[in-house]
């Protein structure tokens, strides 16, 4: 096993910016692999740390996980530009595999979705001996029957089924992030059990160690509500800004300061709609914290998290990265109930029906104004210390690994 290559491709973002393939490729490093990683460039500037990179067909190093980008312009909405995205995508990690390949090839191709196109990439390479690990984040069909409706957007739907199928039919093993993938898998894929297996998005325990809050962070407010996250169409942050509106101008609080943390399709809109509502004195939106400390900084400020992704096929499956990240700070939740969010988060959330604008905003305050309650978010923590930080999920990581090599990693499990 000791410096046997393994390739990872994710479309849809970078390292080390996308914790899990971060955390998947640090853990193989760790464990005697040697890594790479195809990716797009760094959106808008760095990968976190050093230079920005440009698009060139030579490897950076990253603590040494070789890596190589390509150029892409992400898709905001339109079935053309998607479609682009891709088409582009496609073309760029198949080169650059090839050239890996050709380089001295690898042992397994570990493919990430989004999209579910890659799986002819994937099922080249196990037909030339390598063995492909489909690790599964996002429902890729419930995805663009969400985004996009009538006729064209049914038959897109039947084609994304259908590339789903395929890709986990070629795979060796498929990693799902929760049990609702894994009967996705079995159900839709026809895999036998012992060929899926669950690896959930937990953090690092060690990167998200609560801090001591910091008073300047909020601006003079008395509580402080915290989003940390990606801002797309399926995320929630447009319905956050209605929330907040809600709590403002209806329920007249003005005690409140909302820290907005992330980046995506969807901020320059919900900053827009913080504008008109004239909202802007009560919400920071920062943009992506880059800077990991000063990220956990935030959110060790913050009193109460928010997971507000509307109900969705998509989201009604899936875990999300950052109740993981929140309930390691310790912090109680308020999240629309969700069925993997209530089975991730358990008793350090305050559940709201879905869509119900209104009493998501009466369970913030709910929290705010009874700190003893507000000690639910402690329960979060210590499931995350027993269960859930990655420090446990890549065990499992490593027994997909194992399977996919059929036993002979065994070795890797035990280390």
């Amino acid at each position: 096993m000791q410096g046997t290559r393994i390739l990872i491709i994710v479309e849809n973002s970078w390292i080390p910016i996308d914790r899990r393939v971060w955390y998947e490729a640090t853990a193989l490093r760790d464990a005697g692999w040697q890594v790479t990683v195809v990716c797009p460039i760094a959106k808008g500037a760095h990968a976190g740390k050093g230079p920005e990179r440009e698009p060139k067909d030579n490897p950076d190093y990253l603590d040494g996980i070789e890596t190589y980008s390509f150029p892409l312009t992400f898709a905001e909405s339109g079935v053309t530009g998607f479609l682009m995205e891709y088409l582009a995508a496609f073309f760029s990690i198949a080169r650059l595999s090839w050239r890996i390949w050709r380089s001295g090839g690898f042992e397994i191709v570990h493919i990430c979705n989004p999209p579910d196109i890659l799986f002819p990439i994937g099922l080249l390479y196990r037909l030339l001996g390598a063995r492909f690990v489909f690790d599964h984040h996002d429902l890729f069909p419930e995805n663009v029957r969400w985004r996009y409706r009538g006729i064209g957007g049914r038959f897109m739907y039947v084609l994304a089924r259908l590339a789903e199928y395929l890709t986990f039919r070629s795979a060796n093993v498929v990693i799902s992030t929760n049990e609702s993938y894994r009967q996705v898998a079995l159900d839709r894929g026809g895999l036998p059990a012992e060929r899926v297996v669950v690896v959930r998005n937990g953090p690092r325990i060690k990167e998200f160690m609560p801090l001591e809050p910091v008073a300047t962070l909020r601006r003079g407010f008395r509580f402080m509500v915290c989003y940390v996250g990606v801002m797309g169409d399926d995320d929630g942050i447009l319905e956050m800004v209605e929330v907040i509106r809600y709590i403002v101008a209806d329920l007249g609080r003005r005690d409140v300061l909302f820290a907005l943390v992330g980046d995506g399709a969807c901020r320059g809109r919900a900053m827009t709609e913080i504008v008109a509502n004239g909202l802007e004195p009560l919400v920071d939106m920062p943009g992506l914290i880059r800077d990991e400390f000063r990220l956990r900084q935030y959110m060790s400020t913050a009193d109460v998290f928010v997971s507000p992704e509307p109900l969705t096929p998509m989201n009604a499956r899936s875990t999300f990265v950052k109740v993981g990240e929140y309930m390691a700070i310790g912090k109680p939740i308020v999240a629309f109930d969700l069925a993997e969010t209530r089975y991730t988060a358990q008793e350090a959330a305050y559940y709201v029906a879905p869509g119900d604008i209104r009493g998501f905003g009466r369970a913030i305050l709910e929290l705010l104004d009874d700190p003893e309650r507000r000690r639910m978010g402690e329960s979060g923590r210590q499931r995350i210390l027993d269960q859930l930080g990655w420090e446990h999920q890549k065990l499992h990581l490593f027994r997909a690994y194992a399977l996919a090599q059929d036993h002979r990693g065994q070795a890797m499990v035990r280390r």
